[in-house]
């Protein structure tokens, strides 16, 4: 046997034995840190529900249970927040530690913790509790998860601080007009040619708004931009653009589908939610499925959690189920930091371990709502600050322990007060047969038109004038259609009271939803199968365009009439069995180069946040086309856009059309973060690459990259229906409930999720589970 297949064997045995034996618990075990006691009982999914009698204990519980899965995904998330990562993982992630340690998330998340009344601190400290029990127990017991043994390093205690850390992150991942105004300034810098035609935001006139006026529909026009301000002619400094460096490729991503339906218009009478929140794939799932049971005060909830935190961010209780979607809200304002009102009120200097490399020193500074991208330089050059919402200190992770235990919406939305960061849609739907949407968390008054692009000092600080009050900020309760939906598109019109932003995702996934709600006969059943409906939203919009330019100038080579006859024929569902939605694929990449990547170039046209949306206004509007410098008629233009993609099919594929799958290219292979540290071993940690259909712009998202690979989507699916007698859950998690390889519970969903399929869940969870129950007992005090 080679060297390295009894390396492979050896760290496959190392994988499996603390894996198995932590998902085999049963009996009893005494701890330290319980009032009373607590059992942790799991279904044939492994997924957790917690028993107790007081939510301190049901806290530690949960934390023991978290941590008993996933502690390692768990440190690696509290290590991205504090800057930390570099210590373990080596210099491949120092960017990302240094833009940590500069945008100084421990500040403010200190400062929220101030906040953060006694009896909830209480349970953050019992949660901690639980956490740091398990450590012990698996360093005793099972032995730590592989990841700490290959890295050599062990979990330092958990404390209250690292969960409040882990949300404040989360929040700033989710942000999203950051990219939209670097984008803007270094178009007006190193392109100004293409600044009108790129720089305004191309969203759809009249398109689907989330909170829509009474009577008002989804018009499929593209609309002429707004007013826009413009970008400072000014370099992004090198120090800048380090920082940036890793969030700037690509679309904006972030998104989530969720959908409430009132039980007026559902075949069983009972008011419907779904909610599939989307992430990058990865191993495991962000997700984490919890069941939280208080029996002596008829409380039970099942939703899912991010490890690290302790209630639920999504899922539903006995009266009332709630999904989120990232509101997509201006909450990020870019500055030049100039004149002595930009001086920073204070400092941090901090130096970053890196393993096997040398330390890095790192300066963070800034003011009550903003950080410094940019060092003090000797010769006066430009430097960036980002104001952001995010560092206004905020208790969402209170939240997370009250939104569980709310059974009527009043209650509910009291809950949501609480939230700062990430900014939320939450939907709703009671078993009284309200369904609403609320956006909860911290959000700008600012002057209607600003905050497009970076601006001086100033006058960002001006234009943030205060905060939105909670009562100020978008909701709907009721409202007249009978249903609502939220997938990261307009969230309400131009006229609105308020001003949340102008940068929105496109209205795709939204508008088939809204045809699926109308069309369908709706059920639980229904909304679980429109989760994975492939129907291509973007194809609804722009291929009869297409088509038309095709049918007005004919491909001359034979393929590509073979790729026209492919896109004339198919009926626009991203179905990964089929070669049309490659050739779609193909031929919208090759507008983007003609379009965008020809006059940009590859670095700036890979940063363009809303490149969907720009490129179907190109191809739908003969004047944006006209502006932009292309002198060619439409048909020619796709005639040759269509003959370079199949091109790039037939190198890739053969000539033969029956090999030309979309699924040979669109699969997903999730990433384990071990790999950035140990690429070698990238093979024992992720799953199998799994074909998949679906497109960046259906339902069933499965966004591609360049290459055609999904690398974002929705790993959880949920929908409840929210029945007077009881509510009937369903749900399934991508990978599985523990992070530890090896487990049969590491992957075990992933077929399931493949097929579209859910599990139903019983919100009291399962029951006569006595071989899957671990009870932890309060430890007996010392004796004399």
């Amino acid at each position: 046997m080679a060297r390295r297949d009894r390396v492979r064997d050896g760290a496959l045995r190392l994988l499996r034995t603390p894996a198995v034996r932590a998902h085999a618990d049963r009996g009893s075990v005494r701890l330290s840190g319980l009032t009373d006691r607590a059992m942790v009982r799991r279904d044939d999914r492994g997924v957790p529900w917690i028993i107790a009698h007081d939510e301190r204990d049901l806290y530690f519980a949960s934390g023991f249970a978290q941590a008993s899965d996933r502690l390692w995904q768990m440190d690696v998330l509290r290590r991205r927040a504090r800057g930390r990562l570099a210590e373990v993982l080596g210099e491949t992630v120092v960017p990302e530690d240094v833009r940590a340690r500069r945008l100084a998330l421990e500040r403010v998340a200190r400062q929220s913790l101030e906040l953060v009344d006694r009896a909830s601190y209480a349970c953050l400290v019992a949660f901690s509790d639980g956490v740091n029990a398990a450590i012990r127990r698996l360093r005793r017991r099972v032995g730590l998860p592989v990841e700490f043994l290959l890295l050599r390093y062990r979990p330092e205690p958990w404390t209250p601080l690292d969960s409040v850390l882990i949300v404040k992150h989360l929040g700033f991942d989710l942000g999203t007009n950051l990219r939209q105004e670097v984008f803007r300034m270094r178009l007006a810098a190193e392109r100004p040619r293409y600044a009108t035609s790129f720089s305004a935001p191309r969203y759809p006139i009249d398109g689907a708004v989330t909170i829509r006026r009474p009577g008002q529909g989804v018009d499929k026009r593209l609309g002429r931009p707004g007013a826009s301000e413009s970008a400072p002619v000014v370099e992004l400094p090198e120090q800048s653009r380090a920082w940036l460096r890793g969030l700037l490729d690509g679309e904006t991503s972030p998104g989530s589908n969720a959908w409430a339906i009132s039980g007026r218009l559902t075949r069983s009478g009972a008011p419907l939610l779904a909610n599939d929140p989307h992430v990058l794939f990865t191993q495991p799932s962000i997700w984490y499925q919890m069941g939280l049971l208080l029996p002596a005060e008829r409380a039970k909830a099942y939703g899912i959690t991010v490890p690290g935190l302790p209630g639920l961010i999504a899922g539903s209780n006995s009266r009332l189920a709630w999904g989120i979607t990232n509101a997509t809200v201006d909450t990020q304002d870019l500055c030049l930091l100039d004149g002595p009102a930009a001086r920073p009120t204070w400092r941090q200097e901090s130096v970053i371990s890196v393993r096997g490399g040398a330390d890095v020193a790192v300066r963070a500074a800034g003011g009550q709502r903003h950080v410094e991208f940019d060092a003090p330089g000797p010769d006066g050059a430009a430097r960036l600050g980002l104001f952001w919402s995010g560092f206004v200190p905020s208790t969402e992770i209170v939240g997370c322990m009250r939104m569980w235990r709310a059974e009527t919406y009043p209650r509910f939305r009291a809950a949501l007060r609480d939230f700062g960061v990430p900014v939320l849609n939450v939907v709703v739907a009671t078993a009284d047969d309200v369904i609403a949407l609320k956006t909860a968390g911290n959000v700008p008054r600012r002057r209607p038109g600003s905050g497009l692009a970076p601006a001086s000092f100033g006058d960002v600080a001006e234009s943030w004038q205060d905060l939105l009050s909670f009562d100020e900020l978008p909701e709907t309760v009721n409202p007249a259609e009978g249903y609502l939906i939220s997938a990261n598109h307009k969230l309400v019109p131009d006229d609105a009271k308020v001003h949340v932003g102008v940068d929105w995702v496109a209205p795709y996934r939204a508008e088939r939803i809204e045809q699926l709600i109308r069309d369908g006969s709706i059920s639980a059943e229904e909304c679980a199968r429109w989760q994975n409906d492939l129907a291509d939203g973007r194809a609804a919009r722009v291929l009869p365009v297409l088509l038309d330019a095709l049918a007005a100038r004919p491909p001359t080579d034979p393929l590509a009439r073979t790729g026209h006859r492919l896109l004339s024929e198919w009926d626009g569902h991203a179905r990964g069995d089929q070669p049309a939605p490659l050739v779609f694929l193909r031929l919208l990449q090759a507008l983007v180069d003609r379009w965008v990547t020809e006059p940009l170039g590859a670095d700036l046209a890979t940063s363009m946040p809303d490149l969907t949306l720009q490129v179907d206004h190109l191809i739908l509007d003969p004047e944006a086309r006209r502006q932009l410098g292309e002198t060619e008629p439409l048909p020619v233009v796709v005639a040759e856009a269509l003959e370079t993609a199949i091109a790039r099919i037939v190198t890739a594929h053969g000539t033969d059309p029956a090999g030309w799958r979309y699924d040979a290219v669109h699969r997903v292979n999730d990433r384990h973060p071990i790999a950035k540290a140990l690429p070698g071993l990238r093979g024992l940690f992720g799953g199998d690459e799994t074909p998949v259909g679906g497109s960046g712009h259906s339902v069933c998202l499965m966004t591609p990259d360049r290459s055609g690979a999904a690398i974002e989507g929705a790993p959880w699916r949920f929908v409840a229906e929210v029945d007077p007698a009881g509510p009937v859950l369903r749900d399934v998690l991508r990978h599985g409930s523990s992070g530890l390889p090896g487990s049969v519970h590491y992957d075990d969903q992933t077929p399931v999720h493949a097929r579209g399929q859910t599990y139903l869940v019983p919100l009291a969870g399962p029951q006569g589970a006595a071989d899957r129950t671990l009870t932890l007992l309060r430890s007996r005090p010392a004796t004399g």
